[in-house]
C-alpha cells in the first residue's frame, strides 16, 4: 500500500544508479513516484509500472533527465489523472520507445511536456482505440513512428 508522496525524489540525482528496484504496487497514491529517478543519468532500464489505478501527480517527473534511458516502461493504464505523466520523460534525450495504452487523456495536464526533449526519432505504440493523440511535447513526440499495440 502506497502513501501520498511515499517515494517522491527517492533516488533523484543518483547519477550512478543504472537499474531500479521493482515497483509492484497496482494502485498509485498522490505524487507517490514523483521525481523518483529525476536526473539519474546512468539509469538504463526502467521498472515495470503495473499500477492499474493512478492518482493525481503519481508519475510526475519520474524519469525526467534520465539521459541513458532508451525504452520507457509500458504504460498500460487506460484513464489518466490530473498531472499523472507531467514531465515524465522530459529531457530523456536517448528515449526512442514508448508504449502508452491510454484511451482517456482528458484529465488536466496529464501529459504536459511529458516527452519534451526525447530523441528526435523513435516508435510510439498506442492503443488502437485511441484516436485523439496529438503530436508534440504533450502527446506523441514529433517525428516518431506511430504503431498500434
Amino acid at each position: 500500500t502506497l502513501s501520498d508522496f511515499c517515494y517522491e525524489g527517492m533516488f533523484a540525482d543518483c547519477i550512478s544508479l543504472t537499474t531500479s528496484p521493482s515497483l509492484p504496487a497496482t494502485t498509485a497514491a498522490y505524487r507517490c513516484y514523483c521525481s523518483m529517478f529525476y536526473g539519474c543519468t546512468a539509469l538504463t532500464s526502467a521498472p515495470a509500472l503495473p499500477a492499474t489505478t493512478l492518482a493525481n501527480g503519481c508519475y510526475n517527473h519520474m524519469f525526467a533527465g534520465c539521459t541513458s534511458l532508451t525504452t520507457a516502461p509500458t504504460l498500460s493504464v487506460a484513464t489518466l489523472t490530473t498531472q499523472c505523466y507531467i514531465d515524465m520523460f522530459r529531457n530523456c534525450s536517448n528515449l526512442t520507445s514508448i508504449t502508452c495504452l491510454a484511451t482517456d487523456i482528458t484529465a488536466s495536464d496529464c501529459t504536459t511536456n511529458w516527452v519534451d526533449g526525447v530523441a528526435a526519432s523513435g516508435t510510439f505504440t498506442k492503443s488502437p482505440q485511441m484516436t485523439s493523440w496529438t503530436t508534440g511535447n504533450n502527446g506523441i513526440p514529433t517525428g516518431w513512428t506511430v504503431v498500434d499495440f
